[in-house]
């Protein structure tokens, strides 16, 4: 074999694709539809704890999903730091669980603490009723999957309009 010629091994393009993979804050890093949950995240002080630790899963809300909760009410919510903490807490389960896992279980325990229920259809899957719109993406410490609303925690009011 000449230096530099491409080994064909599974093994070497499963660490070659391994080492590529980013953190789950890189991960949202990277995608301009998720910057509102990175940008409350960072508020919330999470990022270090989902930038080097896990396996966590995340249930990320894309921005348009947070386009129709009022701006006042945003605003309220970067300015309440516990508040913003429980919320996306609640977001984020403890443990990796692919969309495959995802279809044979009932409910997952959120880093809240409270519940998440999980539904599997034809038309998809949903965490607490609200659709999963792109799943898998996977990172060194988890995975992320979008979601099309924001979750909210059974204690915290959000109006929507």
């Amino acid at each position: 074999m000449s230096p530099g010629e491409r080994i064909n091994n599974p093994v070497h393009e499963w660490c070659e694709w391994r080492s590529s993979m980013k953190n789950i804050i890189e991960t949202l890093e990277d995608s301009e539809n998720l910057s509102v949950f990175l940008e409350l995240v960072r508020i919330a002080g999470m990022e270090p704890m989902l930038r080097e630790r896990g396996p966590f899963t995340v249930f990320v809300p894309t921005n348009e999903a947070f386009s129709r909760v009022q701006k006042e009410r945003m605003d309220e919510i970067r300015q309440d730091r516990d508040k913003l903490l429980l919320i996306t807490s609640y977001h984020v389960v403890p443990e990796r669980l692919t969309s495959e896992d995802l279809r044979s279980i009932a409910a997952v325990r959120s880093s809240l603490g409270t519940d998440l229920v999980i539904r599997s259809s034809d038309r998809g899957i949903t965490v607490n009723s609200v659709p999963i719109v792109e799943a898998d993406a996977f990172c060194t410490n988890g995975i992320c999957h979008a979601i099309s609303a924001a979750l909210v925690p059974p204690t915290i009011e959000i109006v929507t309009p």
